[in-house]
């Protein structure tokens, strides 16, 4: 039976997050439409797959392939599996596959921190994105940057911004209008209590706490751009092919780069959605997020040069003109453009290691869409 949605995480603990979502499917009445996938790693514990078991015993079918059924499933791509490293957050795309195999409508992304709201329909809040006319407040911005951490009740009430929120765009006052807009949501990311996602430097200087979301969700117009993560986030299914979460791990201005898969991914997915005249929305469903243990200081070395690379990569995308009429081929497109635009920037990161990893990267994503192509 396919399903109506499709939960993706990957995990080197024990999923005991996924006990809120069974209740929170239960009651609201989704547990027998919705189909889990865990993507475990070489570290992630036998209770994982013990958990992911009793799970589909009592009602929420799970998913959680062994690393040699991993492997198997990834035989039949030409040798993708090469290409996606373990001991990586890289590995979720090997969930984001699998969703897309499933043709449930609608695919949720969540980090293994966080958490549904007991009393919140997550699965009915995310299900905007099937793409189904409505209206919402749409939001503009004078500088084409909207500052999302800006929708939370934070302590102290201090103004942060997102992870992914480029700085040049920061502490600047752009005006923001608002009006009630029509469109068909394809991409929705919910905000986060508790913990939001901020970068590491943001942490060490500026933390806050989120107790509630401000008014209520908002639609992004082409002059309000915002990173996208993967802690909490719906797509439609259509646009799973230009979602690869990117690869991490190379070594940039000297250290090897982590943490911004999920951005660089959020980005460019989010620039096909806006080609192709659809929406993102942002608001609700809200997680709570119980953040993992992080070393900050390492953090922000591993984030500085994906930073300093998002302040020309961000400023060219939201200009740059994309080619196609569906997802694939607005995805090819990108890639073809990342590459010659690589080419173009200057500036103490721009060495040819940079340019070589979004050569590798464009090269990645050509990869994807073909893999993606084999399942639609």
């Amino acid at each position: 039976m396919q399903p109506d949605a499709v939960l993706v995480m990957s995990t080197i603990a024990d999923p005991v997050i996924l006990e809120d979502y069974f209740r929170n499917f239960e009651r609201f009445g989704h547990l027998e439409r919705m189909l889990a996938i865990v993507i475990p790693d070489r570290k992630t514990p036998a209770a994982a797959y013990e958990r992911c078991a009793d799970l589909t015993r009592r009602g929420l079918k799970t998913l959680c392939p062994t690393l040699e059924e991993q492997e198997t499933y990834l035989n039949k791509f030409n040798g993708l599996g090469k290409l996606i490293p373990y001991n990586s957050d890289n590995r979720r795309n090997v969930g984001f596959l699998i969703a897309l195999e499933s043709r449930a409508p609608v695919m949720l992304s969540i980090d293994d921190d966080n958490y549904c709201l007991p009393d919140e329909d997550f699965v009915k809040a995310h299900s905007i994105v099937l793409g189904e006319p409505m209206a919402e407040c749409e939001v503009s911005s004078d500088n084409r940057w909207f500052n999302i951490c800006d929708m939370l009740e934070k302590e102290p009430q201090v103004t942060v911004y997102p992870r992914g929120f480029p700085y040049f765009a920061r502490h600047q006052q752009p005006r923001i209008s608002r009006s009630v807009q029509k469109g068909r949501v394809h991409m929705n990311a919910g905000l986060w209590l508790s913990e939001p996602d901020m970068d590491a430097m943001t942490w060490l200087i500026a933390p806050v706490r989120a107790s509630a979301m401000r008014g209520s969700s908002v639609l992004l117009s082409d002059s309000a751009w915002s990173p996208i993560n993967t802690q909490n986030t719906a797509v439609h299914r259509d646009v799973i092919i230009s979602y690869y979460f990117l690869r991490m791990g190379y070594p940039l201005a000297g250290t090897p780069i982590d943490r911004y898969g999920d951005i660089f991914s959020g980005y460019f997915s989010q620039a096909c959605v806006r080609h192709l005249g659809y929406k993102v929305r942002v608001g609700s469903p809200l997680a709570e997020h119980r953040r993992n243990s992080h070393n900050y200081m390492r953090d922000a070395a591993n984030e500085f040069a994906c930073i300093w690379a998002l302040e020309d990569i961000t400023q060219w995308l939201i200009d740059a003109k994309l080619e196609g009429s569906n997802y694939g081929e607005a995805y090819a497109s990108l890639a073809d453009k990342l590459e010659d635009a690589v080419e173009s920037f200057s500036g103490t990161i721009w060495n040819q290691a940079t340019r070589g990893y979004f050569h590798q990267t464009a090269y990645l994503m050509r990869r994807w869409i073909a893999a993606c192509r084999q399942l639609l």
